[in-house]
């Protein structure tokens, strides 16, 4: 097994046959085999699959918290920031204490990046409530914290793991439209984990469809929609082919 950096500066994740094995008392389990893609820099890469099919375990191999047991994993970028399905603000902490707690962790706080987090939180509309706690906000909006909380260590890769689950659908569509414009103002290089085809396709560039475990890219898909917009996405006519499709690739590996 390996993990390592890439040379090819296009390249941001490259898996080449990669597997990953769990062991418990019942014996060995493969969550991951032979499973090979890449990601360039500045993509935004959406994956759906079966549950339990190993995809939020793709995004700890790439985050470094596991490592494959076969297979080659070359990165070529600093540490990826990580978004889960909750926001884990800390209630006690305020908004800007909250934004400010990645460069902490690392003991990168210093005037500069003091200075841009916080110049983050007044250019997507959160300066004004920088002295609030997480209790006083809005679910969307602590998801918005959350994520800048997350831009603040200037990542170059962001993992997204079902980071609008947890919202009401209203909330869901206008926070997803929001912070895909984020990330794209911002140059992010994305993986999106969901679900949600509509929000896979509305979101990506590119929709990769996992088979049930143990994982394998069952199929691919390269969304040419003209609208750029999330929102406007999902009215274009051509949605409905990509959402049509994924869906039969899914139902039929439920089946």
């Amino acid at each position: 097994m390996e993990a390592s950096m890439n040379g090819n500066n296009d390249l941001i994740v490259e898996f080449d046959g990669v597997s990953l094995n769990y062991h418990d008392a019942q014996g060995e389990t493969a969550a991951i085999s032979n499973l090979s893609f890449s990601v360039k820099k500045g993509e935004f890469v959406s994956i759906v699959g079966p549950s339990g099919c190993g995809k939020t375990s793709v995004l700890s191999l790439v985050a470094g918290i596991t490592k494959p047991s076969g297979g080659r994993l070359s990165l070529n970028c600093g540490r990826p920031g990580y978004m889960l399905q909750q926001d884990h603000l800390l209630d006690w902490r305020t908004v800007e204490g909250n934004v400010l707690l990645g460069l902490e962790v690392q003991r990168s706080i210093n005037e500069e990046t003091r200075a841009y987090a916080l110049g983050l939180l007044e250019r997507y509309g959160l300066g004004e409530f920088s002295a609030r706690y997480p209790g006083q906000l809005s679910g969307g909006m602590r998801q918005k914290v959350a994520l800048i909380r997350t831009l603040a260590t200037k990542p170059e890769l962001l993992l997204l793991d079902e980071p609008f689950s947890a919202l009401d659908f209203q909330t869901r569509l206008r926070l997803g439209d929001e912070i895909h414009s984020i990330l794209k103002e911002e140059g992010k290089t994305v993986i999106l984990v969901t679900h949600d085809i509509s929000e896979a396709v509305s979101m990506g560039d590119r929709v990769l469809v996992f088979s049930s475990r143990p994982t394998r890219i069952k199929a691919e898909h390269i969304i040419d929609i003209d609208e750029q917009k999330p929102i406007q996405r999902r009215n274009a006519e051509s949605f409905k082919y990509y959402f049509n499709a994924i869906w039969r690739e899914l139902d039929h590996d439920e089946t």
